[in-house]
């Protein structure tokens, strides 16, 4: 028996995000407010994934995936992505390993911004709940939280009752983390000074 992903089209999906980026900030909403509030505190948090941080040339970026390949810790991906696996625990439960798809995120001078990453269970199974995106979002805030400590995330509706996202902000460096399909969670770490700029 064949099983198809349920997916959204990717196209689809970034729009529904960026759609929901732009509406957060359209208004007064507590959210807004948390946003202004994390701004007016001055607070600079750059960093990211694997030592690289915001402010950094994108040519930082391609040099470090191109260590990080040489020590076989990550593999191409899907398109233009960097792939890495959670390493096999011999002592451990590796029913829950994980795999992250990722790229770095550069603003109009070629400097690193963010980072967006896609995170799936490698056992992942339509038939196994257990697998699922709405299981592994709870283990990804887990690790945001354990990774880059501060404020706790706070839940804002994408879509309807189907699509929630946890958003956190420390600072300048706003985290969100998106249900993208019954699969995959989205991930999206990403300095506020640029993305406000960009919007104004």
């Amino acid at each position: 028996m064949i099983f198809i992903k349920n997916k959204m089209s990717k196209t689809s999906f970034y729009i529904c995000l960026s759609i929901c980026i732009c509406s957060l900030s359209a208004c007064k909403s507590e959210y807004t407010k948390y946003v202004e509030s994390e701004m007016s505190k001055g607070i600079r948090n750059d960093s990211l994934i694997f030592g690289l941080r915001i402010g950094q040339p994108s040519k930082a970026f391609f040099d470090r995936c191109t260590e990080l390949n040489k020590q076989k810790l990550i593999t191409e991906g899907e398109g233009s992505n960097a792939r890495y696996i959670e390493p096999f625990d011999s002592l451990g439960d590796n029913s829950k390993r994980k795999e992250m798809q990722f790229y770095g995120l550069f603003d109009d001078k070629n400097n690193i911004y963010g980072m967006r990453m896609t995170f799936s269970y490698l056992n992942w199974a339509l038939w196994s709940e257990s697998t699922h995106s709405d299981k592994l979002m709870i283990e990804i805030k887990d690790k945001m939280m354990k990774d880059y400590g501060g404020n706790e995330f706070i839940e804002v509706a994408l879509q309807g009752e189907e699509f929630k996202s946890l958003v956190k902000i420390d600072g300048n460096r706003r985290i969100i983390i998106v249900p993208k399909s019954k699969e995959d969670v989205y991930v999206k770490i990403e300095d506020l000074n640029y993305v406000l700029k960009k919007k104004s």
